[in-house]
């Protein structure tokens, strides 16, 4: 599809979860790493950061509107804040000329191959006596259509000009998870982007820009869980959320050696997600199944961004024997983030079965939010969390050109305050009989980072004739906190929980004894708190930041043919996440067994084992409910605290890339990069059951080319290969009542990607997490093109596009889980897929 992750995916170096084949993942995030780290990425828009959080996009653009997109994945100068990936999109301007643009392309469940029969075990695929397994065709699309028409020009030649830019996309496409009695069901996108620019030239030297962007998503079962299946959609999510951008600037030319540019602009959005049925049957989440069943969530979240930039830069000639490219600049952002639950879960008790097939653990939740689904909710008080983050930062750099050497120098200063501002709580009692009052909660600052930074590169021409080029780069990263560190710090927590070892034995008036549904009084010990005085924040809390070092060696080969090798350092350290000090892992000191039933998910063959793991006593913490600090009957209280954790990581890259510019008809571009990597893929372990830090290796080939063929036809090839990303069987073990104690597999750090930690987790691995490795993906996509002329005034492009042209088979991604459903895909890489495109252009 058109987008930023479309354009990620060819991008060396950089690895995707998922791979898009003609469209099929348009409307939903991909995650991406870089050179082995996944976090801390900025994207901006017409210079305005529209960063989700502190990695994602803030929304789907239109992609047809820009004219300018620049990725930068490693090494980056002090304009950069943070150590990921920044994205830069600058949109298209109006001129003295009329011109425009209509573009439509389309797909049909016609154009399309089949994969997964020849491909899929057999005991995955769906039959009569498996209604769980995949269905043919699953993975295909079976409409796609995007439509895209931009017009600009003058309002007054020479002065004045004005830019629009309309996209509507649609897709539907087949949903592997999506089994039994909703097999079949198409998973629906519709995105639709107005856009327009205003540029005014005041005179010779100054301009004003304006800008503005919406854009609007549509999702009617959007998956709480990518991971798990579904056989009924009223456990999915109906999405309909809006983001927005809007921005003055002005830019000015001093002299002939200065230039400045100043810039405010405001990033937002409102992000409900609805669970599509209000029954309140408790939620199911069953590990042994891989299912998500009965409702999800009633949740919205809202983002504000307001910022202010400006930056001046000058060129200075003849200066300690060089010439010098000077840039100073800053910005001021004030971000807010609200966020509300109606509900967490259906009825809001979620119910954890093991591995097993036995219940682990019961979540319940309280409400925060008085109304969801609405424009404006955040704003007018309807969601009751709000954490809040002050930006103050700037930067100076210098590039300093001297003989065979250039140098680029920066500094950089980076102001963060964290905090919360005045709101309130509503009284709820939870079904184990707990309450919590209403309250207020005064403005709170946590913490306030101030970090100064260098970034040192060079480059020198080794022999003196631009044939041979060394360039290195060192500099340190500090971590953006984004308003995640307030929201988890925060006492008034947008996501109330308290978390209870799950005994489905128990005998008490409303229990029922092993029917696997949980009753009040079936709640065992506390696991975990996230309630109003659990929660303080580590007063010695530090910064985060990552160190980068960059060497390369490039060499011309013969005219126009270029190849570089070259080696990439990145490390983090210090990273924050929310842990539980005050139940550490020597407190769990009881061991139990549990059967694994292996690989095959069978009992009694040849890959069964035994796993011990361990509890707390469970007389040591029987008494834990509303505890703070330790007493007899709660040796070890939950409470939870916001602190640097060490799940630090280190990834080292080998890479090698050649490129061949347009000549003899044809340009050529390959890169390949190797990367060992070091980290804890599920955070810190608070338990001596929680998984560790694993060392474990990506690695991607990507080519792409032109070929200027007869008859005015070009043809464009991408060629992509990424090895599939390590991963260990899954195990979600209960302890027997015969061990008198609780177990958790909790783990402390980032609460976000696909192995995202929680003080909740009762996950553990039974395998090494390099002991397997997901499908390796291999696609091959090719363009051909014919642009025709319509006298002077227009010109008609026709495009056809093939996409993984050798019908390639890989499951993106799977189950983890021990059971039957182990190894199951829970979404396949798109079959070869076809696509016509005419566009028409005025000019």
């Amino acid at each position: 599809s058109r987008d930023l992750w479309s354009l990620l995916a060819v991008t060396p170096s950089v690895t995707m979860s998922r791979i898009d084949v003609g469209g099929n993942r348009a409307g939903t995030q991909t995650g991406y790493s870089a050179y082995g780290y996944g976090g801390q990425n900025r994207v901006l828009v017409e210079g305005i950061n529209t960063t989700e959080g502190t990695s994602g996009a803030g929304f789907y653009v239109d992609y047809g509107s820009f004219e300018e997109v620049f990725l930068g994945t490693i090494g980056q100068g002090a304009e950069m804040p943070t150590p990921g990936v920044q994205s830069q999109m600058l949109g298209k301007s109006g001129g003295n000329k009329f011109q425009g643009e209509i573009y439509q392309d389309y797909e049909s469940n016609g154009m399309i191959s089949e994969n997964i029969e020849k491909n899929l075990p057999a005991k995955f695929l769906f039959s009569p006596t498996n209604s769980g397994g995949i269905r043919l065709h699953s993975n295909e699309t079976s409409k796609y259509r995007d439509s895209n028409i931009n017009v600009g020009g003058p309002i007054k030649k020479d002065k004045l000009w004005w830019y629009f830019s309309y996209r509507n996309q649609k897709t539907s496409v087949g949903q592997p998870n999506f089994i039994g009695p909703i097999s079949g069901t198409l998973f629906d996108t519709k995105l639709w982007n107005p856009s327009g620019k205003t540029t005014y030239q005041l005179n010779q030297n100054n301009k004003l820009i304006g800008y503005y962007q919406w854009g609007q998503k549509e999702q009617p079962n959007r998956l709480p869980s990518a991971t798990n299946n579904y056989t009924s959609l009223d456990a999915t999510l109906a999405q309909l959320s809006g983001s927005w951008i809007y921005k003055g600037e002005w830019n000015g030319t001093l002299n002939n050696n200065t230039y400045v540019e100043a810039r405010y602009g405001v990033f937002g959005y409102y992000f409900p997600l609805q669970a599509n049925t209000d029954s309140a049957a408790f939620q199911v989440v069953n590990a042994q199944l891989s299912q998500y069943l009965n409702a999800d969530q009633k949740e919205q979240t809202d983002r504000q961004r307001r910022q202010a930039t400006g930056a001046m830069t000058y060129f200075k000639d003849g200066w300690l024997g060089g010439s010098h490219n000077f840039k100073v600049g800053g910005e001021v952002m004030l971000e807010t983030g609200w966020v509300g639950y109606l509900q967490a879960y259906g009825g809001n008790v979620r119910q954890n079965i093991g591995s097993n097939g036995l219940p682990t653990s019961v979540i319940m939740s309280a409400p925060t939010a008085t109304q969801v689904g609405s424009l404006g909710d955040g704003p007018n008080g309807n969601l009751l969390s709000v954490a809040k983050l002050n930006t103050v930062d700037a930067f100076f750099t210098d590039q300093y050109s001297i003989g065979r050497l250039t140098l680029n120098l920066g500094v950089r200063w980076d102001h963060y305050d964290v905090f919360t501002p005045d709101q309130r709580q509503l009284a709820y009692t939870f079904p184990s009989g707990l309450s919590i009052p209403a309250a207020t909660f005064a403005e709170t600052h946590y913490t306030k980072w101030n970090g100064v930074v260098p970034r040192l590169g060079l480059s020198y021409d080794v022999m003196g004739n631009g044939k041979t080029v060394l360039k290195a780069n060192w500099g340190l990263y500090k971590f953006n906190p984004g308003v995640g560190v307030a929201q988890d710090a925060n006492p008034n927590q947008s996501l109330k929980t308290i978390t209870y070892a799950w005994t489905d034995t128990k005998v008490c008036p409303t229990c029922i004894p092993g029917d696997k549904l949980y009753q009040p009084g079936e709640e065992g010990n506390v696991t975990s708190t996230a309630l109003a005085g659990a929660i303080t924040v580590d007063p010695n809390l530090k910064q985060p930041s990552s160190t980068q070092a960059t060497t390369y060696v490039e060499q011309q080969i013969t005219e126009g043919v270029g190849a570089r090798v070259g080696f990439v350092y990145l490390g983090v350290s210090n990273q924050t996440g929310t842990f539980q000090p005050l139940r550490p892992a020597s407190g769990y000191t009881v061991p139990f067994v549990v059967a694994d039933v292996g690989d095959d998910g069978i009992s009694g063959t040849a890959d069964d084992a035994t796993r011990t793991f361990y509890g707390i006593p469970s007389a040591l913490i029987s008494a834990c409910t509303g505890v703070t600090a330790p007493t007899p009957t709660c040796l070890y209280p939950t409470n939870q605290v916001v602190q640097n954790v060490p799940n630090d990581g280190t990834y080292k890259t080998v890479e090698f890339a050649i490129n061949k510019r347009q000549s003899h008809n044809y340009s050529l571009s390959a890169g390949v990069g190797y990367t060992w990597q070091h980290d804890f893929p599920r955070g810190y372990p608070n338990t001596p059951n929680a998984p560790g830090d694993y060392d474990f290796t990506s690695y991607s080939f990507k080519a792409s080319g032109s070929y200027s063929a007869p008859w005015g036809i070009s043809v464009n090839p991408v060629f992509r290969f990424q090895a599939g990303a390590n991963y260990a069987r899954q195990l979600t073990p209960s302890a027997p009542t015969s061990c008198a104690c609780t177990y958790s597999a909790a783990n402390g750090g980032p609460a976000s990607g696909p192995n995202a930690s929680s003080l909740t987790n009762n996950v553990t691995y039974v395998t090494p997490y390099n002991g397997y490795r997901q499908d390796n993906i291999t696609v091959v996509d090719v363009r051909v093109e014919k642009t025709v002329k319509l006298g002077d005034v227009a010109k008609v492009r026709l495009f056809l596009d093939g996409f993984n042209l050798a019908n390639k088979y890989a499951a993106e991604t799977i189950s983890f889980s021990t059971g039957a459903a182990f190894q199951q895909p829970t979404a396949i890489l798109g079959p070869r897929t076809g696509r016509t495109r005419p566009g028409m252009s005025l000019a």
